[in-house]
């Protein structure tokens, strides 16, 4: 009986996606003692920042970009040749991971603050304009408040803005493993993923354990993003098999992501802190050359 590697390697991929997260993310909510070796945690960090800068030039770019040459040929068009629309979609889809993580969220985090603010000082003046406001209480009390309101509206929204640009991301993560349709690229895309996974589980656990959450409502926001890496996969996996467009526009999309966590978040986060910087670059130039060595590989078996 002959294995399909493809589908086995999408199948394990989402079994291993989504136990990670509910695992490591259970792990801060009901541990009390949890402690991360930070030598292990710099290191795979910076090889997992390597693996998706590697996969999203290397391989899904390149292979989007082949997409589109295919549908070309097959439609006989040669006017949009000349034209890279699988690197601009990648830019777009770059472009949008962007603002919607530092911009939207903060511009309406920032919102959400000067309203609070607002309305403790429309207090404080309404009570020192009354007779009997005593200047030397309320105003203390109006302060207070101000203080405790911002502390509210940051614990209380942190960890849930923090899971949708997780979703976001494990989305297309998922997408790009579902539409892929060879092996060897499968393979160094899904263990891209699943290096970085544990640490977005536990990532996304701490924020809740830190905003006081209810460990009930914290399991289910978890076991929400434990599923849409399954989900990512199996719509790409149903995406796979219609066509060359709809394969090399959803694999620029993905390109882009990719390239988006490599840049914007794993490899500043990494680097940005000194301690172990020399044995994390030598793990980010060895994803480099692991996911180069793939692509060889791949070649040579044609």
């Amino acid at each position: 009986m002959e294995i399909d590697y493809l589908n086995t390697i999408k199948v394990i991929s989402m079994i291993l996606m989504f136990l990670m997260i509910i695992v490591m993310g259970n792990i801060p909510l009901r541990s009390t003692a949890f402690k991360g070796n930070q030598f292990l945690l710099d290191l795979t960090g910076a090889f997992s920042g390597g693996l998706f800068l590697s996969v999203g030039i290397i391989h899904l770019l390149p292979e989007s970009m082949k997409q589109f040459h295919m549908y070309y040929r097959d439609q006989k068009i040669e006017s949009f040749e000349e034209f890279p629309y699988a690197c601009l979609i990648t830019v777009l889809s770059f472009t949008l991971i962007l603002y919607i993580e530092k911009i939207a969220f903060i511009h309406n985090h920032t919102n959400q603050d000067n309203h609070s603010y607002q309305v403790s000082v429309i207090q404080q003046q309404e009570c020192i304009g009354e007779l009997e406001c005593p200047e030397t209480t309320k105003p203390q009390i109006q302060q207070v408040s101000i203080k405790e309101l911002d502390e509210i509206t940051i614990n209380s929204l942190t960890p849930y803005i923090l899971q949708f640009a997780i979703g976001i991301h494990a989305f297309f993560e998922g997408l790009a493993i579902g539409i892929e349709q060879q092996v060897p690229q499968c393979l160094g895309i899904s263990l891209a993923v699943v290096c970085h996974k544990w640490a977005e589980g536990l990532t996304l656990g701490l924020s809740f354990k830190k905003a006081n959450t209810k460990i009930h409502s914290a399991t289910i926001m978890i076991f929400i993003q434990g599923i849409i890496n399954p989900i990512g996969i199996l719509i790409g996996w149903i995406l796979a098999n219609q066509g060359y467009i709809i394969t090399g526009i959803f694999q620029s999309i993905s390109a882009g992501t990719f390239i988006y966590i490599a840049t914007m978040e794993v490899i500043q986060e990494q680097f940005n802190q000194k301690s172990n910087s020399y044995y994390k670059m030598m793990m980010f130039l060895f994803a480099i050359g692991f996911i180069s060595t793939i692509w060889k590989i791949e070649k040579l078996s044609f």
